[in-house]
């Protein structure tokens, strides 16, 4: 008889089932036929309403033009290295630390996402990382909507689904220039709620876009170990490329997408202020004591001229505490505020203009992919309104004054695009805090981390 296996024998196994699960999709797809940047033919008129099964991009049942059904995975596997070599348990900011894990499979995602009509777009997306691990998933479905598109100008959005606020936030992740978001998209921007969205094209050819919508909570990013921190939200965002009708601009800056969103909601009263972490999960900035409404404007920015790209976003946030002081008076708002810069440079190979993929793919194609290089700085920082603000500073959750305290971080990154489904990325992060006594770490300024992100995407 064999011994049983031991916890670490069996999270070997799972590992070596992971990747092989990852390897399945490439090797199955280097047998496709159909290259990259070709479209799909039509379907022949002969076919009436008969099932129809393609693959190109991912699996896709069809009848006729009456339903489409597509499969889609979404698999993230990192490998991780932190200096100093600590971190702390996900959301939990008084915990002693424990040792850097060497790697974590960060996402395990399956989705059904079609039509019916062409009226009639759905998705539904479960995130399946529990099944594979050890990782309880707080919010593990993702993405669960309907989307009505009755006209182009008036389209209706119902389910679950992300807030129309943050250019990043809202950027799925397997198309993101970096590993993670910025701290600034992640802290600040509410990410998934459920709730009801109008939404629709106001100029000709998508350049100018307009969401507003009414969500239950105030997103899960703002929830606090996965219970909401705010109330019925309403978000509104206008977006596009509108200078393209200025015609004396020169044509490279016509292209410019510019974007400009809000969203206000009420709070629940308690120690519920938004807070700041490390990418190792060291609180810096813990939740404060509030009252009242929580607030955001945020602006974006994206410009692309060939293998070059530049984009930027700011986010302000203000966040009330009436009644929150020892006395019961009232307090001066607390402003949390971020902003970050991007700039990225395909230094080998070419891109597509459309998606995610490079033109001359490696493994289903002839070529060797794509590889871009680049950079990000962001900076987020919590501190009073400054107007009302009174008294010494201090870091208590009922303070008069805050202590601010702020993250600087640079990112630095290469990513192989090897093709449409298989993307390999490498990051390295500094991060810089400004209050010395609430450094994660006693003695110590600088924290760095380094990332290496093996992706599969279909």
């Amino acid at each position: 008889m064999f011994p049983p296996p031991n916890d670490e024998v069996w999270k070997a196994l799972r590992t070596f089932i992971l990747i092989g699960l990852l390897l399945v999709p490439a090797l199955v797809l280097a047998q496709n036929t159909v290259p990259d940047d070709e479209e799909e033919p039509p379907a022949q008129a002969e076919s009436g309403h008969r099932l129809q099964f393609k693959f190109k991009d991912r699996p896709s049942f069809r009848i006729g033009d009456l339903i489409r059904v597509d499969i889609k995975s979404k698999w993230h596997f990192d490998f991780l290295r932190y200096s100093p070599p600590i971190v702390n348990p996900p959301g939990v900011s008084n915990e002693p630390p424990e040792p850097a894990p060497t790697y974590q499979l960060t996402r395990a995602r399956f989705a059904v996402k079609g039509k019916v009509t062409k009226y009639l777009d759905y998705e539904v997306e479960r995130e399946m990382r529990a099944t594979f691990g050890d990782v309880q998933e707080r919010h593990p479905w993702k993405d669960v909507y309907l989307d009505f598109k009755p006209l182009p100008i008036a389209q209706l959005k119902i389910g679950k689904f992300k807030l129309p606020f943050g250019m990043e936030q809202n950027t799925s992740p397997d198309r993101l220039d970096f590993v993670y978001r910025s701290p600034v998209s992640k802290f600040l921007a509410p990410a998934r709620e459920r709730g009801a969205m109008l939404h629709g094209q106001l100029l000709r050819g998508k350049r100018l876009g307009y969401e507003v919508g009414v969500f239950r909570f105030d997103g899960e990013n703002s929830g606090l170990r996965g219970v909401p921190s705010g109330g019925r939200t309403y978000a509104a965002r206008l977006s596009g490329e509108p200078l393209r009708y200025v015609s004396l601009l020169p044509r490279t800056i016509r292209h410019t997408y510019l974007g400009i969103a809000a969203t206000s909601g009420e709070l629940f009263e308690g120690q519920n202020g938004l807070h700041g972490q490390t990418l190792s999960n060291f609180t810096f900035f813990d939740h404060l004591f509030v009252k009242g409404r929580r607030q955001r404007i945020g602006t974006e920015v994206a410009w692309t001229e060939g293998p070059v790209s530049i984009k930027g976003e700011y986010i302000h946030m203000s966040e009330e505490r009436k009644q929150q002081g020892i006395r019961l008076e009232d307090l001066p708002d607390k402003i949390s505020r971020g902003w970050y810069i991007t700039g990225t440079w395909t230094a080998l190979g070419k891109m597509k203009s459309k998606g995610n993929a490079p033109k001359n793919p490696f493994l289903t194609g002839h070529g060797f992919g794509a590889v871009e290089l680049a950079a990000r700085l962001d900076v987020l920082a919590y501190y009073s309104a400054s107007s009302a603000a009174s008294g010494l500073p201090s870091r208590s959750p009922r303070a008069g004054n805050i202590l601010p305290n702020s993250d600087r971080t640079w990112t630095f990154g290469a990513t192989w695009y090897i093709n449409h489904f298989v993307k390999l990325q490498a990051n390295g992060e500094r991060e810089w805090l400004s209050d010395i006594e609430r450094k994660p770490v006693a003695g110590i300024h600088v924290f760095w981390t380094g990332i290496i992100r093996l992706q599969l995407a279909m």
